[in-house]
């Protein structure tokens, strides 16, 4: 059963460093934007756009626009302005010529994105909404590629079979880690073993601010991720959305705001 931070925790203003703000967009947009989404892309991320079918085009053009949109909001420069650069894995940051101590995470599902920003540390967000096709047949097949061993036995003794449910919040899970990490996703679901308390928060986008639990991420090889602990939790939003962040420590402030509400209010606003 998800907590309700409405009720459970305190609320606060999520400013300061030791807040997080997911940014929830759709990717559906009008053509007049879609046009002007274009054109503060760079030229690279014209290309490479290019590359793929049409319909998954237009959404990986609204969501790199409307991320440098944020970004330049954040940072206080135009979105064609953003200076973006990769990490080996792949994964976005601003340029060290924005001298910010924002990070951030971008993960999409069908028509929407979420952005998780950060003042301190490395962010991992990821993003699934149930589709029809997440059926029981597809929990039994994705199942071995996610779990490790212990945790099929964890999740299947006594019931003999997992839900779709539980598959997505897994798999949401353990890529919102990889991701903060910053190593790929590759094969290496079935290498952090997530904590048997997983802990899920019922959230409203707009509402306030809250301070959130994290769960502690254990790696089957230690060598694998020596740094800092990195703490998990899903976010319920219901309608079939599946949505976790992971970043370092066991607290932090968390809240959600609709794109429109961060273009407005910043993050600073509780």
């Amino acid at each position: 059963m998800a907590e309700d931070s409405s009720s459970n925790l305190s609320t606060t203003n999520c400013s300061g460093n030791s807040c997080v703000t997911i940014a929830r967009l759709s990717l559906h947009v009008a053509d007049d934007e879609y046009a002007r989404l274009v054109n503060v892309l760079s030229e690279d991320e014209k290309e490479r756009s290019l590359r793929r079918l049409p319909e998954v085009r237009r959404r990986a053009v609204v969501s790199r626009g409307r991320l440098r949109v944020l970004l330049g909001r954040l940072i206080g420069v135009s979105p064609e302005e953003v200076a973006l650069t990769t990490g080996r894995y792949g994964k976005p940051y601003l340029s060290e010529l924005h001298q910010s101590s924002i990070q951030f995470n971008v993960a999409h599902s069908m028509d929407e994105a979420v952005v998780a920003v950060s003042h301190q540390g490395a962010i991992g967000v990821d993003l699934e909404k149930r589709k029809t096709t997440h059926n029981q047949r597809w929990a039994h097949l994705m199942a071995p590629t996610i779990f490790s061993e212990s945790e099929m036995t964890q999740h299947v003794e006594g019931r003999g079979r997992l839900s779709p449910e539980e598959i997505l919040d897994c798999w949401v899970a353990k890529e919102a880690v990889l991701k903060a990490i910053g190593t790929g996703i590759g094969d290496k679901l079935r290498t952090c073993q997530l904590p048997a308390d997983l802990p899920r928060f019922k959230m409203s986008v707009d509402a306030e601010a809250s301070s959130c639990r994290l769960a502690t991420v254990v790696f089957k090889d230690q060598d694998f991720f020596p740094g800092n602990k990195i703490g998990i939790t899903l976010i319920d939003l219901g309608e079939g959305t599946h949505l976790a962040v992971a970043r370092p420590g066991q607290i932090c402030k968390l809240a959600v705001r609709s794109f429109d509400r961060i273009l407005y209010d910043g993050l600073a606003e509780g």
